[in-house]
């Protein structure tokens, strides 16, 4: 059949020793086509070759990185904001069979840590509840049991909502949710798209907002882009009615030529109205950089990103989610098997990849404004409320419509104080005439503890005079452990004795004494730090805290032990 060269030429060629593997640029794509009942049938996705094979060559990069540090598995998806198309979906990295590379993270419910934060942020922005530089409670917090923590272990005492959001302090986010109601919160996150959330609210409860829900790749970098397509609609919709639900919808990766649109139903609001997400964009477009981002403001090339971090419990899952008009990227990175690492955060580990994935992709436009939803109102530069008449310091901030509905600053008072200004006064104890009336910042008490080691400016109050009753009962001092009616838990000693405990009290005057009374018997004073060790025997207790000017402040406790 050949002739002898042919022949020759034939067999001195070496024999494959195994087929080529077939190419898979996107191997678990295939896998969630299959889950979605595509089987056998021939489907055309919406994947950019280009920008899908430049993303797994990203995540290898650094998966080589983070494997010393015994960190094995990361996924990104990539989506178009204005379609929602899937322009890149790595669901793994080669990490080998031992360390589950054929696991869909992408697909994977995990902790989300501080990743719904924003949501929250928009949702209070959007009813009206507050503005972006209100001041939250930022103190050690105990609410029914539950105490959560900032990721530093430190306290600000109170911090501006958008400075807490960029910061990621898990303190002000709880006392957020706690006004806002972990259940409508648990509505909104249903409403924009999280699947995941199969219990009830209760289930959740206040823990929600830190980590306590699990949620999908998928879900929450579909939410953000969500936010931002509504965002983008908004202005291509003239008239009263811009918002539609259907903005809000999951990711696409499969090309569909014969989608129409079918939801013509125009509304006056949605779930989050436009003034809500750009203003809630605009903080997280100054959320900190790593590394070499960190400089980005100076280089007239650099991009804005909104962008938001997660780190779950125990050092599990690292997220980072980024959203711009054009595209909204999504990153974890952590294990598959749930092992944690020291160092596995999201700003260490996921952000450097966002980032990277952010640099190959062509573009560099940022949000409109949507003035007609903005309102410019005068606020108080140091509470971030409506100023009231007390305040001094007044800026102009451009809000939401709905922030006309805050309170007014509450945290200045109109004073009355000697000519020497150190003892406040009342007409009932001097004459007018030498009286001197002064506007002061005021917070409350436990809250002024931590506050003024971060803000060196700050004035507390000064007493009353010791011939002045105090008429407007500003409290002088507060309980910081235990608050009222708590459930305390004292553990037993080997040899059977009750253990201790810290009780922690704070007072407007550094130099002030507390005289400390448990069940009406003295057990101590305490000057400047107000901390007290004590052994409560088992079941309900009275403590009466009595400063040197006579005020008095009462806390009932119970204590529980096992023997």
């Amino acid at each position: 059949k050949i002739d002898s060269l042919s022949y020759n030429l034939a067999i001195s060629e070496p024999v494959p020793e195994k087929p080529m593997a077939l190419p898979r640029l996107a191997p678990h794509l295939l896998d969630r086509a299959m889950i979605a009942g595509k089987g056998g049938e021939r489907i055309v996705t919406t994947v950019n070759t280009s920008i899908q094979q430049r993303t797994i060559d990203i995540l290898d990069d650094h998966h080589r990185r983070l494997s010393g540090n015994q960190v094995f598995n990361a996924a990104a998806i990539v989506m178009e904001v204005r379609t929602g198309n899937v322009l890149a979906y790595v669901g793994n990295v080669s990490a080998g069979g031992e360390h589950h590379e054929n696991v869909d993270v992408i697909r994977s419910k995990r902790s989300t840590g501080s990743i719904l934060k924003p949501f929250l942020y928009a949702a209070m922005i959007n009813e009206g509840l507050m503005l972006p530089k209100t001041l939250v409670p930022d103190i050690p917090t105990i609410i029914n049991g539950f105490s959560p923590k900032n990721f530093t272990k430190q306290y600000d005492g109170a911090v501006p909502a958008d400075v807490a959001l960029i910061r990621s302090l898990n303190i002000p986010a709880v006392h957020e949710l706690r006004e806002y109601r972990y259940e409508k919160f648990y509505r909104v996150l249903k409403d924009i798209g999280i699947t995941s959330l199969d219990r009830p609210a209760d289930h959740y409860g206040l823990s929600l907002i830190l980590g306590g829900a699990e949620a999908t790749l998928w879900d929450v970098t579909g939410a953000y882009a969500s936010m931002a397509r509504t965002l983008n609609n908004y202005f291509e919709r003239p008239g009263a009615n811009r918002y539609r639900m259907s903005d809000y919808h999951p990711p696409v990766f499969i090309h569909d030529t014969t989608a129409t649109t079918t939801d013509f139903n125009y509304e006056q609001h949605s779930t989050f109205d436009a003034a809500s997400i750009w203003l809630t964009f605009e903080t997280l477009k100054e959320v900190y950089r790593p590394g070499e981002e960190t400089g980005w403001r100076n280089f007239y090339s650099s991009k804005r990103i909104a962008w938001k971090t997660g780190t779950s419990f125990g050092f599990r899952d690292g997220w980072a989610v980024g959203v711009t008009p054009d595209y909204a990227i999504g990153v974890w990175v952590g294990n598959a098997d749930g092992e944690g690492r020291p160092g596995l955060t999201g700003t260490d580990t996921a952000a450097p990849i966002l980032f990277d994935i952010f640099s190959q992709l062509p573009q560099n436009t940022w949000f409109g404004t949507p003035a007609s939803e903005l309102t410019p109102i005068a606020i108080c530069s140091i509470s971030g409320s409506r100023a009231s008449e007390w305040c001094n310091d007044v800026d102009t901030l451009d809000v939401a419509t709905a922030g006309l509905k805050t309170p007014v600053c509450v945290n200045h008072k109109r004073v009355h104080l000697s000519a020497d200004r150190k003892f406040r006064l009342h007409a009932g104890c001097e004459q007018l005439d030498n009286v001197h009336a002064e506007n002061w910042f005021v917070l409350p008490p436990v809250q002024e503890y931590y506050y003024r080691s971060h803000h060196l400016s700050y004035r507390s109050l000064p007493p009353f005079r010791k011939d002045c009753a105090d008429p407007a009962g500003i409290a002088a001092m507060d309980m910081i452990y235990p608050k009222t009616d708590s459930r305390i838990f004292i553990p037993r000693d080997l040899d059977g004795t009750m253990g201790s405990t810290v009780f922690q009290a704070a007072h407007r005057n550094p130099q002030a004494t507390i005289y400390w009374h448990l069940d009406g018997q003295f057990i101590g004073a305490t000057s400047r730090s107000h901390r007290l060790t004590i052994s409560p025997p088992e079941g309900s207790h009275h403590m009466t805290l009595v400063d040197g000017q006579g005020e008095t402040l009462e806390k009932d406790f119970n204590v529980i032990s096992r023997r």
